[in-house]
Protein backbone atom coordinates (compact mmCIF):
# COMPACT_ATOMS: atom_id res chain seq x y z
CA UNK A 1 0.00 0.00 0.00
CA UNK A 2 1.65 3.73 -1.17
CA UNK A 3 0.30 5.35 1.96
CA UNK A 4 0.77 2.49 4.58
CA UNK A 5 3.38 0.17 3.79
CA UNK A 6 6.72 0.99 4.70
CA UNK A 7 8.37 1.31 1.36
CA UNK A 8 9.66 4.32 1.32
CA UNK A 9 12.18 5.23 4.47
CA UNK A 10 11.34 3.81 8.14
CA UNK A 11 7.79 4.66 8.32
CA UNK A 12 4.60 4.64 6.51
CA UNK A 13 3.97 7.92 4.14
CA UNK A 14 0.78 8.43 5.82
CA UNK A 15 3.25 9.40 9.04
CA UNK A 16 5.63 11.42 7.09
CA UNK A 17 3.17 13.39 4.83
CA UNK A 18 0.46 14.01 7.09
CA UNK A 19 -1.31 16.91 5.08
CA UNK A 20 -1.15 15.01 1.86
CA UNK A 21 -2.87 11.53 3.26
CA UNK A 22 -5.34 13.90 5.02
CA UNK A 23 -6.93 14.90 1.37
CA UNK A 24 -5.93 11.86 -0.57
CA UNK A 25 -8.97 10.39 -1.97
CA UNK A 26 -7.98 6.99 -2.01
CA UNK A 27 -5.33 6.12 0.64
CA UNK A 28 -5.65 1.98 -0.65
CA UNK A 29 -4.07 2.44 -3.77
CA UNK A 30 -0.95 0.47 -4.02
CA UNK A 31 2.37 0.95 -4.82
CA UNK A 32 2.77 -0.64 -8.10
CA UNK A 33 -0.07 1.38 -9.24
CA UNK A 34 1.07 5.13 -8.40
CA UNK A 35 4.61 4.40 -9.64
CA UNK A 36 3.36 3.54 -12.87
CA UNK A 37 1.24 6.13 -12.93
CA UNK A 38 1.18 9.21 -10.39
CA UNK A 39 -1.92 10.66 -11.55
CA UNK A 40 -4.00 7.83 -9.73
CA UNK A 41 -2.54 9.74 -6.60
CA UNK A 42 -6.20 11.98 -6.47
CA UNK A 43 -6.78 14.88 -4.07
CA UNK A 44 -9.98 15.73 -2.33
CA UNK A 45 -8.86 19.60 -3.41
CA UNK A 46 -6.06 21.52 -4.83
CA UNK A 47 -2.99 21.82 -2.64
CA UNK A 48 -2.24 24.69 0.04
CA UNK A 49 1.30 26.16 0.59
CA UNK A 50 1.53 22.89 2.79
CA UNK A 51 0.84 20.26 0.58
CA UNK A 52 2.51 21.95 -2.07
CA UNK A 53 6.09 21.96 -0.01
CA UNK A 54 5.52 18.20 0.52
CA UNK A 55 4.35 17.30 -2.47
CA UNK A 56 7.40 18.66 -4.03
CA UNK A 57 9.06 16.63 -0.95
CA UNK A 58 7.41 12.88 -2.13
CA UNK A 59 8.28 13.66 -5.64
CA UNK A 60 12.17 13.95 -4.75
CA UNK A 61 11.88 10.77 -2.36
CA UNK A 62 10.36 9.15 -5.34
CA UNK A 63 12.86 10.14 -8.07
CA UNK A 64 15.96 9.54 -5.46
CA UNK A 65 14.35 5.88 -5.31
CA UNK A 66 16.83 2.71 -6.97
CA UNK A 67 14.50 0.38 -7.00
CA UNK A 68 15.17 -3.24 -8.27
CA UNK A 69 12.26 -5.13 -8.66
CA UNK A 70 12.96 -7.54 -10.88
CA UNK A 71 15.96 -8.99 -8.31
CA UNK A 72 13.65 -10.51 -5.17
CA UNK A 73 10.29 -11.53 -4.81
CA UNK A 74 8.05 -9.75 -2.42
CA UNK A 75 8.17 -11.84 1.23
CA UNK A 76 5.96 -10.75 4.49
CA UNK A 77 7.61 -10.06 7.28
CA UNK A 78 6.49 -9.98 10.87
CA UNK A 79 9.29 -7.07 12.45
CA UNK A 80 8.50 -7.82 16.15
CA UNK A 81 10.16 -11.37 15.96
CA UNK A 82 14.12 -11.70 14.83
CA UNK A 83 12.45 -14.88 13.10
CA UNK A 84 10.48 -12.65 10.85
CA UNK A 85 7.21 -15.01 11.74
CA UNK A 86 4.09 -13.66 13.46
CA UNK A 87 3.76 -14.76 17.32
CA UNK A 88 0.52 -13.11 19.21
CA UNK A 89 3.41 -13.35 22.01
CA UNK A 90 5.40 -10.67 20.37
CA UNK A 91 2.34 -8.51 19.82
CA UNK A 92 0.84 -8.51 22.63
CA UNK A 93 4.43 -7.11 24.00
CA UNK A 94 4.22 -4.34 21.91
CA UNK A 95 0.26 -3.68 22.64
CA UNK A 96 0.72 -3.94 25.93
CA UNK A 97 3.97 -3.72 27.14
CA UNK A 98 5.17 -4.61 30.77
CA UNK A 99 8.71 -3.90 32.46
CA UNK A 100 7.23 -5.94 35.81
CA UNK A 101 8.53 -9.84 35.99
CA UNK A 102 5.56 -12.60 35.20
CA UNK A 103 3.56 -13.05 39.12
CA UNK A 104 3.41 -17.28 37.82
CA UNK A 105 6.41 -17.61 35.10
CA UNK A 106 7.59 -20.28 38.07
CA UNK A 107 4.59 -21.82 37.77
CA UNK A 108 4.31 -22.25 33.92
CA UNK A 109 8.39 -22.84 33.37
CA UNK A 110 7.85 -26.32 35.87
CA UNK A 111 7.72 -29.25 33.65
CA UNK A 112 4.78 -31.05 34.95
CA UNK A 113 1.71 -31.86 33.01
CA UNK A 114 -0.39 -29.07 31.63
CA UNK A 115 -3.81 -30.01 34.31
CA UNK A 116 -1.58 -29.96 37.10
CA UNK A 117 -0.29 -26.09 35.81
CA UNK A 118 -3.24 -25.32 35.47
CA UNK A 119 -4.59 -26.83 38.93
CA UNK A 120 -1.52 -25.06 40.67
CA UNK A 121 -2.25 -21.94 39.20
Amino acid sequence: MFWFDRWLGDSPLAAQFPDLFAIAVDPRVSVETTLIDLGRLAFRRPFGPLEVAAWGSLLQDIALLSMDVEGTPDSISWRLEPSGRFSTKSLYAAIAPSLAPEPFSLIWDIRLPLKIRIFQW
